[in-house]
């Protein structure tokens, strides 16, 4: 079957318990107030928090079974921030996400160089891939630390509010881009904070508290009542095209 698999995921920090499964060529849009978790589920699933009980399951086999090759042959994880190879130029930035592939000895092969090729291309990065990192934009930065998750061409991939710092344009295509990877295989986990977003996605989880408190189609999870209670009583729910609409009343 494969799948990416939290199984009664407690801890570390805010998680009570949280059973979720994404599988391939699944989008899935995670949603949630602050403080409610969802950073810490992507660290719990990508293996870089180890939980206090239950476990994380990858392909039907424990994470930890994983050597760290495989592990980021597989799944990819793209953090909200972290420390950034700011004297790197953006093409060796994104080759950073071929390392799993690579082996002991780093040798990198055509195959290496399609990869790299294709995810500064799909990200629209390529234009400055001879440019320093230090030198981008906060949104022209966040495409290319996409775009080196997205050079593993892993088979699972997890993101942590990959649109923000991107303008409404740049956040379109990445939300684009979300489906189509989905449409050629790949399970996607993706931290939002526009409901409207994840209203695009094929399923939606609502984690709050620590607790997985919503799960299903985006139909049948954002709705008008629900969000109120979860966002506050100006929360309105349109249907347009057949999907939710949300939006603040006054």
């Amino acid at each position: 079957m494969g799948g990416l698999e939290a199984r009664g995921v407690v801890g570390p920090h805010a998680l009570l318990g949280v059973d979720l499964r994404l599988a391939p060529g699944e989008w899935v849009a995670l949603l949630g107030p602050n403080g409610s978790g969802k950073s810490t589920l992507l660290r719990v699933l990508a293996g870089l928090l180890r939980p206090r009980a239950g476990g994380v399951y990858l392909e039907e086999k424990p994470l930890a079974a994983y050597g760290s090759y495989r592990r980021g042959q597989l799944l990819a994880y793209l953090p909200q921030g972290g420390p950034y190879p700011e004297g790197l130029l953006v093409e060796e930035v994104v080759r950073l996400g071929r390392l799993p592939h690579l082996g002991l000895w780093g040798r990198e092969g055509p195959e290496d160089k399609e990869a790299v090729a294709w995810a500064l291309e799909v990200t629209g990065t390529a234009p400055f891939r001879h440019r320093l990192l230090g030198t981008l934009s906060g949104g022209e930065r966040q495409r290319v630390l996409l775009a080196r998750a997205l050079a593993a061409r892993p088979r699972y991939l997890l993101l942590d509010e990959p649109t923000t710092y991107l303008d409404l344009e740049h956040q379109l295509e990445v939300v684009a881009l979300l489906q189509g990877l989905a449409r050629l295989g790949v399970g996607v986990l993706a931290v939002l904070h526009d409901p409207n977003q994840a209203a695009l996605a094929h399923r939606v989880a609502v984690l709050k508290g620590g607790r997985l408190l919503a799960e299903g189609s985006p139909e049948a999870v954002l709705t008008e009542p629900f969000l109120r209670g979860l966002y506050g009583p100006r929360v309105r729910v349109a249907l347009l095209e057949g999907r939710p609409h949300v939006y603040l009343d006054g």
